[in-house]
C-alpha cells in the first residue's frame, strides 16, 4: 500500500519557511500567538476583548477573530455576557508578506486587495481559497486555514518566481 500523504505538497515548515524575492519577503508561523474565534454581537465582543492586547479581524457582524498572546487565558465556551469562544491557535497558519513589493504580490492574489489594501472585513478570496487579512503598515498578515496552507504556499512560490523571473 502507498503511503497517501505523498500525493499532497507538504505544508510549510513554520520555523523555516521563508521566501525571498525582489521588494517583498514572505514568512510562516504558527502555534505562536492565542487565535480566538469569537461569536456574539460585534459591540459585546468588543466589550469583552477591550482589555486583552491584541488584533480584532471582524470576518462577519456577528463574528470576529482577535490574534492576542498565546497566553492570554481565553477560556473556551459561552460567557455570561453572550459571547461563544473557541480556541483556534492550532487551526490557522499565519503568513506574513512584507516589503516594497507586498502590495503589489496582495493585489495579484486579490482582487479585493488591489481595489481595498485594508478592507473592512478580514475575510477575503486570495488565491482561490478564503482567509483572514490583517493589514500592516508594509504588507499583510495571512491567516489561512492548515489544510490550504500547502497552496496557498505553493502559490506564492510561483507567484514570486514569476515575479523574480521578469525584466
Amino acid at each position: 500500500m502507498s503511503d497517501r500523504s505523498t500525493f499532497w505538497p507538504a505544508p510549510p515548515d513554520s520555523i523555516t519557511a521563508r521566501i525571498e524575492a525582489v521588494g517583498v519577503t514572505v514568512t510562516a508561523s504558527c502555534g505562536d500567538r492565542g487565535v480566538f474565534l469569537l461569536s456574539g454581537s460585534s459591540k459585546t465582543v468588543a466589550q469583552l476583548v477591550k482589555d486583552y492586547p491584541g488584533t480584532l479581524l471582524q470576518i462577519a457582524p456577528d463574528r470576529a477573530m482577535l490574534v492576542t498572546d498565546a497566553q492570554v487565558g481565553l477560556q473556551d465556551g459561552w460567557h455570561p455576557a453572550g459571547v461563544a469562544i473557541s480556541d483556534l491557535s492550532d487551526a490557522h497558519i499565519r503568513i506574513d508578506i512584507r516589503g516594497p513589493a507586498a502590495a503589489a504580490l496582495l493585489a495579484l492574489g486579490s482582487a479585493s486587495l488591489a481595489i481595498d489594501p485594508n478592507p473592512r472585513a478580514a475575510a477575503v478570496g486570495f488565491a482561490g481559497v478564503t482567509l483572514l487579512v490583517e493589514p500592516l503598515p508594509d504588507g499583510a498578515r495571512l491567516y489561512v486555514e492548515r489544510p490550504w496552507a500547502p497552496h496557498l504556499w505553493h502559490w506564492l512560490l510561483a507567484a514570486t518566481q514569476t515575479a523574480k523571473d521578469q525584466p
